[in-house]
């Protein structure tokens, strides 16, 4: 169970696919990898139940193409923390955050696997305090797929962090979701217009 609550809606993602755009990037199997963003239950749990189930559909989904194509997956989670002082200020927002048992689970069985490489992050964004730039160097990706939770929070933050060390960044737009369908809109609309390219899920790896 969350440590922390939001209000939450249900919404269509897929409304939203009027909000693709960005610049003329893209993704090209041989030089893009996917990062799975905190699909945790622990958070997941908090979404309205359709835009879970949702979300979930279209993340395996992409998940499926990623693996008949080749390409990397990598996914993110929260390291664990005993107080909140060891969350820096993400502790005195929102909590305590996920126990060890909770850190380590996944809501999706394609991400049960030894092939995806695992980055835990201590904020936002998915590359600070952790070797995720390196994983994707080591692969020798410059592109990036970012799937998962919070539009508004773990996937702007990882597409603005993205853009400042040259590595392009998509998102789909069914393929990541937020509490609200404004919050999921304002996401798109600065990922689109600041550090990103922002499309339907389907067209990620067509």
């Amino acid at each position: 169970m969350a440590t922390f609550k939001a209000e939450v809606e249900d919404y269509d993602a897929s409304d939203l696919v009027e909000l693709a755009g960005g610049p003329d990037w893209t993704p090209d199997p041989t030089r893009v990898a996917i990062l799975v963003h905190d699909m945790q239950p622990y958070y997941l749990d908090v979404l309205a139940a359709q835009v879970r189930s949702r979300l979930l559909s279209e993340v395996s989904a992409l998940l499926k193409r990623a693996v008949d194509l080749g390409v990397p997956i990598l996914g993110s989670g929260p390291r664990p923390a005993t107080e909140p002082v060891q969350r820096g200020l993400l502790g005195s927002m929102w909590g305590l955050g996920p126990d060890p048992r909770q850190a380590e689970e996944t809501a999706l069985d394609e991400l049960v696997s030894p092939d995806v490489v695992w980055v835990k992050k201590r904020s936002y964004s998915a590359f600070f305090a952790t070797d995720l730039a390196e994983e994707l160097r080591r692969r020798g990706r410059d592109q990036l797929i970012v799937a998962g939770v919070f539009a508004t929070a773990g996937v702007l933050a990882t597409s603005y962090d993205a853009f400042a060390r040259d590595i392009q960044c998509f998102v789909g737009v069914e393929s990541t979701a937020d509490y609200t369908k404004r919050q999921h809109a304002v996401a798109l609309t600065l990922i689109s217009a600041l550090t990103g390219r922002v499309q339907p899920t389907a067209s990620l790896l067509s």
